[in-house]
């Protein structure tokens, strides 16, 4: 009886799941664009219906998702705006603590912690609470300390996760469910028998790219470079591959860290600094281009004061690798995977068709929005808002809105696109580059395929960290 009638068309699948985590504790698994907001929805109207004096919550890790979740139930239920709050940190304290008591609240789980802290909540008053993105409920994020408040002053509240992708990991699974103290997963996939009538295919197309002689030879310089790093690191006793990888050399940098006489040899500590940024050096170059390599070198060059930085720069081989890259990019030439990207495009967007396209860094993205540009496609941005060039909530939900509404044709995300944000239903999803997370990817690929059939083209420089991650997710 609380949801307006004509707001969301009913499907099985959100019906079932609603119907089965009524009165348990639950985890609910359900891929990015199936809607599992709607099953917030129905659980929170339910409980409207057996509780209606009392609170019910839902917590997402950002403000962005927080609004989306604000803006969606107040456009579905049949609720007055008094009667839904939204809390973030930019709320005074006197108007939160008014706020916790409305209907419904939606909210960001650092405030929601810092607030139980101070003692200004009645943990009683809450009927259900849904934690947004589960899969963060592990370690010491914020949704971990405030389930274990809420359960321990409040028995009979409900407490339900939602998220498009459990960790790999069994044992980070069995964590999630005892920090919410839930019995019971629901789960579904696009093959799921009451999910497939309301699906689309996603044809998931692999490129894979040749790393041009040019790059090549600048990558086995900075491979050079490693090794004699790795070397000066073996002569002191600190057992190194003589080809490294990341998560070999930053384990190492932890337990040097940790240990009493090694923490103040600065010889070895700034070896192992030069290794790891040798090691994302190379991975750029490999997986990004010369472009965002070249951006890379010059914030290296910034931080001459620092005399590892400094020795780094003078290192034969390194500095031969930096000659070539400034003499590449001269040339106008980056990496294969941009002339492939334009045709992908040309070939497969038509008409009204829509684009994300995914990649790590804010270099590439940059580069790849000149290059999209300057052909005459329509495309924006989408990032996280931390350092200078970041982007506020408010440019963020701009640029959605500017793809919703076809002011934009394409749009070039960092991670904050793969993450419960309201992406308009895309034709095309193309991974620049590839993450080593089963969860991201499936975030990634959720952004297609919802309401008609989608397509996910996912690049490779073959022989790169690319490869290994593409396998890995």
């Amino acid at each position: 009886q609380y949801v307006k009638s004509n707001t969301i068309d009913k499907r099985d699948y959100q019906v079932n799941i609603a119907d089965a985590i009524k009165s348990q504790n639950s985890v609910i698994v359900l891929p990015t664009g199936l809607g599992k907001t709607v099953i917030a929805l129905l659980a929170i109207a339910e409980s409207i219906i057996n509780s209606p004096t009392k609170t019910c919550m839902i917590l997402a890790p950002t403000r962005v998702l927080v609004h989306q979740h604000y803006e969606f139930l107040l456009n579905s239920l049949n609720l007055s705006k008094t009667e839904i709050s939204v809390i973030t940190g930019e709320d005074t304290l006197k108007k939160r603590q008014t706020k916790w008591q409305n209907q419904i609240v939606c909210a960001t789980p650092q405030i929601l912690h810092l607030d139980i802290q101070r003692g200004i909540i009645d943990l009683d008053q809450f009927s259900i609470v849904i934690f947004d993105e589960v899969h963060r409920a592990v370690g010491d994020y914020a949704y971990v300390p405030i389930a274990k408040s809420l359960y321990s002053q409040n028995k009979e509240i409900i407490m339900h996760g939602m998220t498009a992708s459990l960790p790999s990991e069994s044992i980070k699974v069995e964590e999630i469910m005892n920090n919410l103290h839930a019995i019971h997963i629901e789960s579904r996939d696009r093959e799921s028998e009451d999910v497939k009538p309301y699906v689309h295919n996603t044809e998931v197309q692999k490129i894979e790219v040749e790393l041009p002689e040019e790059i090549k030879s600048i990558s086995n310089l900075i491979k050079k470079t490693i090794s004699s790093y790795s070397l000066k690191l073996r002569n002191n006793g600190q057992l190194l591959p003589r080809d490294p990888s990341l998560k070999a050399v930053l384990a190492k940098s932890h337990q040097i860290e940790k240990d009493p006489y090694l923490s103040k040899r600065w010889d070895i500590r700034s070896n192992l600094y030069s290794l790891v940024r040798l090691l994302h050096g190379i991975n750029i170059l490999e997986t990004q281009g010369v472009d965002s390599f070249s951006k890379y070198i010059a914030r290296l060059r910034s931080k001459q004061k620092s005399s590892g930085v400094k020795k780094l720069l003078e290192h034969p081989d390194f500095n031969q690798a930096i000659v070539l890259t400034d003499r590449l990019q001269s040339t106008g030439k980056d990496h294969p995977k941009l002339a492939k990207l334009e045709v992908i495009i040309e070939e497969n967007l038509h008409g009204t068709d829509k684009a994300i396209i995914f990649a790590s860094y804010r270099d590439t993205v940059d580069k790849i929005f000149e290059v999209l540009h300057n052909k005459g496609y329509h495309v924006g941005t989408l990032i996280g808002k931390s350092g200078q060039t970041g982007q506020s909530q408010k440019q963020q939900l701009e640029s959605l809105e500017k793809l919703k509404s076809g002011e934009y044709d394409i749009i070039v995300a960092t991670q904050v696109g793969e993450e419960g944000l309201d992406v308009s239903e895309c034709k095309l999803v193309v991974f620049y580059d590839n993450v080593s997370s089963a969860i991201r990817f499936t975030q990634r690929l959720g952004r297609t395929g919802r309401r008609s059939p989608g397509k996910v083209v996912s690049f490779i420089s073959i022989g790169t960290r690319d490869e290994t991650n593409y396998y890995i997710s």
